[in-house]
Formats: C-alpha cells, structure tokens, sequence
C-alpha cells in the first residue's frame, strides 16, 4: 500500500509502535517492577556490605596477580 500525500505534498506521520493489550501491559509492568525492586534491594545490601565488612578490592587482586604473571614470564637478566 502506498503512503498518500497530505494536502501539501508532505508524508504521513509514521506509524506508532502498536499497542499492548491489557494482560501484555500488565506482564511488562509486572517484569520491569521485578527488575526494579532486585536491582534496588541488590543496591542496598551492597552498600551495607561495603561499610561493615572488610570486603576485598578485586581490582587489585587482579592486578598483583597479573604482575606475579609477568614476574614468572620474564628469564633472569643475569648473564655471568
């Protein structure tokens, strides 16, 4: 079907995103209030986490791990 010209020559709007009906939308806010409330109360215990216990910095750990790495890698630069 062919897009129709307005009265001055200009396009029709797009057409909008359809509709959802009354158990979709219902389903949709149900699984977006899910994810909500699991990403909030994730949020929250974390803080707490964070400020009463001595929780380790894995970025670091990582990074001595990686320098033991490279330590291990390179040959001795003795040449006797």
């Amino acid at each position: 079907m062919a897009a129709r010209a307005g009265p001055e020559g200009e396009q029709p709007p797009p057409a909008s995103l359809p509709r959802l009906s009354g158990g979709a939308a219902a389903r949709a806010a149900g699984t977006m209030l899910q994810f909500l409330l699991g990403f909030t109360l994730g949020n929250v215990v974390g803080m707490y986490l964070a400020q009463n216990y001595d929780i380790p910095n894995i970025a670091k750990k990582l990074e001595d791990f990686k320098k033991d790495v490279e330590a291990k890698k390179k040959p001795p630069n003795d040449k006797s």
